[in-house]
């Protein structure tokens, strides 16, 4: 090979060795997440507020929540922290409790041990301390004493934990409590009408769908094994009866197929008892009890717009109207007028909300809400205002409140 031969070959070899690596430059930046795919991740932008209480100077302006000129949505108040998968209880006082959860981050976002409470009177979310954790995803229960029971979730490490902590609003201080025998996340918790709080399956820490279950006796401060559920589930809910049995349904991973079955728990003898089936398998639905004692179950993974009726009197399942757009890991709640408000949810209906009429067995739009949310939570105060609380969205997680006047 010549020398003009050669100084050919190098200047091809260079102009291809440019072009690869632009195009490696190209990919990098661009991403190739899908819109569902991004809508299903947290957000990773930097986070406003850190991960443990009064870390940074909260900003947010009191706004007490009244009632509104109009039936629906207003914008309310701004937690001190933005939150998503958290918990959120109404306390004996009438405030409201919110603890743990995801944040905005880098790679997965934060996992909060920071909790915070809101007084709807005065328009103030006020630090309550931070547990020994941090979870998301994980059991919160008010005792019959006031106090409220944190348990499991998922930690630092992507993983179930086992702790329990004990959070007492009349003081204002946390306590660790007695362990679960199993670590678990994506679980429901059920406050039993004898004080004791039932969890059952969820994924473990080895990421499998559990069929166990136990009871925390806040008397004793330790957990209880019981016996296992009939199927394993993960993603389920968990509905007290008048009678104070609880009605658990469906469950799965986050791809098909979702289970179908549907059990009975009975607190007085801790046992289990096999219910007929629902009409569809769902996961990351939602369940409510009705006025008449009836438990209605609608949505859940797959954009499901179905929804269906279990009367535990007959013990039978019973098909009822469905809704407009999907709801799956969405909120639900029921007013004092009767009536069933669904808000938000993964889909296309990130906003939207929607009443059922149990005396009609209608669905009916409502507006939208402002903030787009899933992994929310809704808290129904005792002026019967409805508090719209967190979430996630397209633009990531948010830090912002609603109020719903029925």
């Amino acid at each position: 090979m010549n020398n003009i031969q050669l100084k050919s070959v190098l200047k091809l070899s260079s102009s291809v060795f440019i072009i690869l690596l632009l195009s490696v430059m190209i990919v990098a930046c661009s991403g190739t997440g899908s819109e569902e795919q991004q809508e299903e991740d947290f957000s990773t932008d930097v986070t406003f507020f850190t991960g443990q209480s009064g870390d940074e100077e909260y900003t947010g302006e009191a706004k007490p929540v009244v009632a509104g000129e109009a039936k629906g949505f207003e914008t309310a108040s701004v937690m001190r922290n933005k939150r998503a998968s958290h918990g959120a209880v109404l306390l004996k006082d009438g405030r409201v409790f919110v603890v743990g959860g995801q944040g905005s981050g880098s790679q997965r976002g934060i996992i909060y041990t920071s909790a915070e409470v809101f007084d709807s009177k005065s328009g103030v979310w006020e630090t309550a301390g931070d547990m020994e954790e941090h979870r998301h995803d994980l059991c919160v229960a008010v005792l019959l004493d006031g106090r409220v029971l944190i348990s499991g979730g998922r930690g630092n490490l992507n993983m179930a934990i086992p702790t329990s902590e004990i959070y007492d609003a009349d003081l204002g201080t946390w306590s660790s409590t007695g362990e679960l025998f199993t670590e678990r996340d994506y679980m429901p918790c059920t406050s039993l009408n004898d004080g004791r709080v039932l969890i059952t399956g969820g994924e473990g820490r080895d990421y499998q769908d559990l069929s166990s279950a136990e009871v925390y006796d806040p008397a004793k401060g330790e957990w209880e094994s019981v016996l296992d559920m009939s199927v394993t589930r993960a993603r389920h809910t968990a509905t007290l009866l008048d009678d104070g049995r609880v009605l658990i349904t469906g469950g799965g991973k986050l791809d098909p197929p979702y289970e179908k079955s549907a059990e009975i728990f009975d607190p007085t003898t801790n046992t289990w008892t096999v219910v007929p089936e629902m009409f569809v398998g769902r996961a990351d639905h939602s369940a409510v009890l009705l006025d008449d004692g009836r438990v209605l179950v609608v949505g859940g993974r797959g954009k499901k717009l179905t929804s269906e009726i279990y009367d535990p009197e007959m013990n039978t399942w019973e098909k009822t109207g469905s809704t407009i757009k999907p709801h799956a890991e969405a909120s639900i709640i029921r007013l004092s007028t009767g009536k069933i408000l669904i808000t938000g949810g993964i889909g296309y209906g990130l906003r939207a909300a929607a009443l059922y009429d149990p005396s009609t067995g209608v669905w009916e739009e409502v507006e939208d809400m402002n903030n787009d949310r899933y992994r929310h939570e809704m808290i129904r105060l005792k002026s019967d205002l409805i508090l719209i609380i967190g979430g996630q969205g397209k633009g990531g997680v948010t830090a912002e409140v609603e109020s719903f006047t029925p």
